[in-house]
């Protein structure tokens, strides 16, 4: 009989097929295994391989415990991504109070395994009234006080949460901080304590945590243990008395925080600390908001408001609410004149006071090392608004000390703005980019006007009427700008060109808005702005009306007949005499000692009497000569009032101040006996302050009450504006000096053949008053006031006394007194900033002098390195200059007094400059004398020395790029083309032939020459998988070593980097002194198919058909 052997073929092939079927689905399991293996991101390997953690927590015999130390248990991780709890862990939900984790027991009703709490040898079951476990025994809440100690502070919302949670989980608070205390919520120990006992009496059971323990993970010291009272202050927890930390009847629970050291509090402060002083050690995050109502105008000019809501986020828990105040538009110009420099060029937008309270209305500043959220919503209402984005936009926040921060805005999209703060209260909301305001339908300019703004902020402010509406400055220039007009101002016809005259300081706004007048040198200028489009144009003319410093100092420049009342300069209706009076009939009494009169007087010299024939002023005034040539002004003339004048000035500048003051010694012309005033005083006061704050002082009683409000009789004074002088609030600085000159009695017994008679006679003398005065921050404008206090004519008032001659205000020094010299040896830099001025002041004996003869020995000047000041010549170059003066006394007539000065070349250099030329005066040269004699009494002579620029630091930065790219990865580079010329890297270890950079790193070439080509170098290799471009250099290069040129050029005497070939030429200019070096990684990270498995699968493929062949061979055999 035949065997069936097809059965045994089916049964063998299915075999054979399962067989290969198996080795498929195997191999394909190895290729993504192969291909993800060494790809496994380290953190994420960190966090798999981490050891699961029961969550077992128990407690010791008589109390809760367990939770302080070092290996105490932590509940299972979660993790990411929603992985299923196939461990038998709790479970992860969200619900309305956060994230919970459950370890309620299973729903499954075919599970007969329930989930228990692992100290189940001391779990008994809860009775409806609740219990508190403390080993084996059973004590009930009323009779047991839980005191939990915890390592930060926890707020209501905290404590709300835990129980909340405890309820979800079905377990009191003290089973759920059992399981999750210590990693949820830096629970850190559990004492449960008899009501009759105190938490001093376990003292012994209460370990202080280690600095491991810190939660902020800065591994603080432990300081001391604190609870709240019912205020939220902090109050020390006694440990040590156990007659303290009494409680009442109904407290049940009480939470014990940790203080840790960070340098606020001393370990050994003991008495009860306000809790917002100390909130900053352990930080609770609180999220705050309101609205806060702002006001703004239209586009049509009408008043609007709008409101804002404010949240701020990551405050700490002392924080209980948030106040939230619009700046208006007193409080912006306050801000604003305060804080100008940190303005610069951008332009104010919005103001708010934000100020988060705690519950006694004290303000609450974010925690040591933290920085709270601010969102500011609504903002697109505002049209300053307009086209803003966050890179354009920044917030200036006035800092505790006075001082202004510019906080960086993180956010600002669809008119909600976001930044961080480390402190609050006020913010300002500024734009980078000029206000945005609408180009269209801006048909015609009706009027062009030019407005005085110089007391305010030294500026004349260009103001238009476009379609009926008014605009001033930076919009009228903006403004302008967008619909294609061009906007020029002219300085007695030369055109203003803009520039930096100091830090932040331009000579014009960018648009042409406004000219600074007072940096731009305007004193009595005549200043044109003109708008023009489609040869079109309309303009205006201003002339300023100010001095740079006093004019007719000396009272020359109007002459008087004797005892003249002339008319002061008011309305600008007589410039010659250039000084103002607040008097009713604006008179000037000045007195000219030439003028005879016919009368004569006895008076006693050279120990007799002798009768003299007398001038007007002495007949009327008891004065014979003047200080400064021959004429001199009495304070008041008709009428009390004072004399004063407006100069303009710089903040910062040095000015020297001088004047003579002299008592009046007779009341008027008349008989000697009668007029003659033979004791007191004459008494004056010189007063320098801010026009903005005098303005509006045009009576002798409104300036005495300025006097009375200046405590400092001599120096400076802080005067509050009270809205009648200055604005209201606002500090001012007044500078006052007190002057007072005595009356000599010199009357006595005139002997005579015919027996003696008695004559009244006295003197007075020229006191002089001389210092310096520096002008203050935001001060253009300078009113120098001289006011009577009081005279020695008794019955007379304020009108009779007080003479005044050789007054003088002024950076230069005063001129020499009749009879004496002086020579003024000025120093003009051009090309060097003040610093760089200075190293070259310090080179004692650079320019030296001596009198007779171009060889005699010559004497170092010494020049002062604090009296540098900033000037601009006829041709618009800016300057920094330095004086030094010396007097020569007893200048005989007909005589010369000749000065030689020389300068010395070699002493004048500065690194990283070309002196390129001398002048003095307007020659070449390095040498001049001036000669001083009687009719030339006041001389001077100025070097001038120009310098060039040779050389300027280069910054090199790195940027990785790339989905592969190496951000920890050091770069090699080296630079060529500068060795040996004194060129130096700063903030690297390396030298010019081998540095290292990482991704954002950067290194300073110091002292880089001009004009010298230099390479940069990156030694990277072909096959890096990079490729590199630098600045300037558009096409990537992947070569070994890649290199780029550069070099630097001087153009329009600013230093410009050029990029450009190996010899130099091509030239590209560039923004920047810097240049960027980009690598981007052109790898791709593997897809989890990898290609390389390929001949494995083959091989095994092959060995198993071939298994499978011979197998089939084997049987047929069989079978046959």
């Amino acid at each position: 009989m035949r065997k069936n052997h097809h059965g045994k073929k089916d049964r063998l092939v299915k075999r054979v097929f399962a067989l290969c079927l198996a080795l498929a689905v195997i191999c394909t399991c190895l290729v993504p295994v192969f291909a993800t293996e060494g790809l496994i991101d380290p953190q994420v390997h960190q966090e798999a391989s981490r050891p699961v953690d029961d969550g077992v927590a128990s407690y010791p015999d008589d109390e809760f415990a367990g939770f302080g130390e070092e290996e105490a248990s932590r509940p299972v991780d979660g993790g990411e991504g929603g992985e299923d709890n196939l461990d038998g862990g709790p479970t992860v939900t969200d619900s309305e109070w956060g994230t919970v984790i459950d370890y309620g027991t299973s729903t499954d009703t075919s599970s007969s395994t329930e989930t228990q709490w692992s100290g189940e040898d001391d779990v008994v079951e809860k009775p409806d009234d609740k219990v508190v476990v403390s080993g084996d025994e059973i004590k009930k809440l009323q009779d047991m006080v839980v005191y939990r100690f915890w390592l930060r502070e926890l707020n209501t919302l905290d404590l709300q949460d835990i129980t909340a949670q405890a309820q979800i989980n079905n377990m009191t608070e003290s089973e759920y901080l059992a399981r999750n205390g210590e990693v949820l919520w830096n629970l850190y120990f559990i004492q449960a304590v008899p009501r009759a006992e105190t938490i001093a009496d376990y003292s012994s059971y209460i370990e202080n945590p280690s600095s491991n323990r810190d939660p902020k993970g800065e591994l603080r010291q432990f300081d001391y243990w604190y609870t709240l009272d019912e205020f939220g202050n902090r109050v020390r927890l006694n440990l040590t008395d156990p007659t303290s930390n009494i409680l009442d009847d109904k407290t049940t629970t009480v939470n014990v925080y940790a203080a840790w050291k960070d340098g606020t509090v001393g370990s050994d402060e003991e008495e009860d600390v306000d809790h917002e002083d100390l909130v900053d050690k352990n930080p609770v995050p609180v999220d705050l908001e309101t609205k806060a109502s702002a006001s703004y105008e239209d586009e049509e000019g009408n008043p609007k408001t709008t409101t804002l809501p404010v949240e701020v986020k990551n405050l700490p828990s002392a924080a209980h609410s948030l106040s939230v105040i619009h700046m208006g538009d007193d409080d912006m110009e306050s801000f604003y004149e305060s804080h100008e420099d940190s303005f610069g060029e951008m332009m104010p937008i919005l103001g708010l006071k934000i100020s988060p309270k705690n519950a006694k209305g004290n303000t609450v500043q974010p925690a040591k090392g933290q920085k709270a959220t601010v969102t500011i919503s609504g903002l697109d209402a505002l049209p300053e608004m307009a086209g803003a984005a966050a890179d354009t936009l920044k917030v200036l926040h006035q800092t505790s000390d006075g001082n202004v921060e510019i906080l960086d805005v993180l956010t600002y999209t669809n008119g909600t703005l976001t930044f961080e703060t480390s402190s609050f209260s006020p913010f300002v909301v500024v734009r980078t980019d000029g206000y945005a305001v609408d180009t269209l339908d801006i048909n015609s300019i009706t009027n062009v006007s030019i407005k005085d703004d110089i007391a305010n902020s030294g500026h004349y402010v260009l103001e238009i009427t476009a379609d009926g509406k008014d605009y001033e400055g930076e919009k009228a220039g903006k403004l302008l700008k967008d619909n294609g007009f061009t906007v020029t101002w002219k300085k007695d016809g030369t055109v203003v060109d803009r520039s930096e005259k100091t830090n932040g300081v331009y000579s014009r706004e960018e648009n042409g808005g406004w000219v600074d007048v007072v940096y731009t040198d305007g004193a009595n200028k005549t200043y044109t702005v003109t708008v023009t489009k489609d040869n079109k144009s309309l303009n205006a003319i201003s002339k300023v009306n100010y001095n740079d410093e006093l004019q007719n100092y000396s009272f020359e420049d109007v002459k008087s007949t004797g005892t003249s009342a002339l008319s002061d300069n008011s309305n600008n209706n007589n410039p010659l005499m250039a000084w103002k009076t607040t008097a009713d009939d604006h008179k000037i009494e000045v007195g000219n000692t030439t003028y005879q009169s016919n009368k004569k007087e006895y008076q006693y010299e050279d120990n007799r009497w002798t009768q003299k024939p007398l001038t007007q002023t002495e007949y009327s005034y008891g004065c014979s000569s003047a200080v400064s040539g021959k004429q001199f002004a009495e304070l008041n003339a008709n009428g009390v009032g004072a004399l004063y004048q407006d100069v303009l000035t710089m903040p910062g500048q040095d000015m020297n101040w001088q004047f003579y003051h002299k008592a009046r010694t007779r009341i008027s012309s008349g008989n000697q006996d009668s007029n003659v005033i033979t004791t007191g005083s004459d008494k004056m006061a010189m007063v320098i302050a801010p026009v903005e704050l005098v303005k509006n002082v045009t009576t002798h009683e409104q300036l005495q009450t300025l006097l009375n409000k200046c405590i400092v009789k001599n120096g400076s004074n802080t005067v509050l504006g009270d809205g009648t002088m200055g604005e209201k609030g606002k500090s001012y600085t007044v500078y006052v000096c007190e002057s007072t000159s005595n009356i000599q009695d010199k009357s006595g017994n005139r002997p005579t053949w015919y027996g003696g008679s008695y004559v009244k006679y006295s003197t007075s003398s020229w006191r002089k008053n001389e210092g310096t005065y520096t002008v203050p921050k935001g001060q253009y404008l300078t009113r120098f006031f001289f006011a009577a206090i009081d005279t020695a004519s008794s019955g007379f008032g304020h009108s009779v006394g007080n003479l005044l001659d050789d007054v003088w205000f002024s950076q230069n020094v005063a001129p020499p007194t009749s009879g004496t010299g002086r020579v003024t040896v000025t120093k003009k830099f051009y090309g060097l900033t003040e610093d760089e001025a200075k190293t070259v002041v310090k080179n004692t004996g650079f320019i030296s002098y001596g009198q007779g003869t171009a060889g005699k020995a010559l004497t170092a000047v010494n020049f002062s390195s604090d009296n540098f000041v900033r000037g601009t010549d006829d041709n618009g170059a800016s300057y920094i200059s330095v004086s030094y003066v010396f007097d020569v006394s007893d200048v005989a007539p007909n005589r010369n007094y000749t000065y030689y000065f020389v300068e010395e070349d070699s002493k004048a250099q500065v690194n990283g400059y070309h002196l390129k030329q001398t002048f003095v005066g307007d020659e070449i040269g390095t040498s001049g004398s001036v000669t001083v004699n009687k009719e030339n009494s006041n001389r001077s002579i100025t070097f001038s020395n120009f310098y060039e620029k040779t050389t300027a630091d280069v910054t090199i930065s790195k940027i990785v790029t790339g989905l592969m790219g190496d951000t920890h990865k050091d770069f090699a580079f080296r630079i060529t083309g500068l060795e040996g010329k004194g060129v130096t890297l700063e903030n690297n270890n390396g030298d010019l032939s081998n540095f290292t950079l990482t991704h954002n790193g950067s290194v300073t070439l110091k002292n880089v020459p001009m004009g010298t080509v230099f390479a940069v170098v990156e030694m990277l290799g072909v096959d890096s998988g990079y490729e590199t471009k630098a600045t300037g250099y558009d096409t990537a290069v992947t070569d070994a070593d890649r290199t780029f040129y550069y070099k630097l050029v001087l153009k329009d005497g600013q230093q410009v980097l050029m990029a450009c070939d190996a010899n130099g030429n091509n030239e590209k200019e560039q923004n920047e002194l810097a240049i960027t070096v980009t690598n981007h990684c052109t790898l791709k990270p593997d897809t989890g198919v990898l290609l390389d498995t390929l001949p494995y699968i083959v091989i095994l493929a092959v060995v198993a058909g071939g298994v499978a062949l011979l197998m089939l061979r084997k049987h047929r055999k069989e079978d046959d």
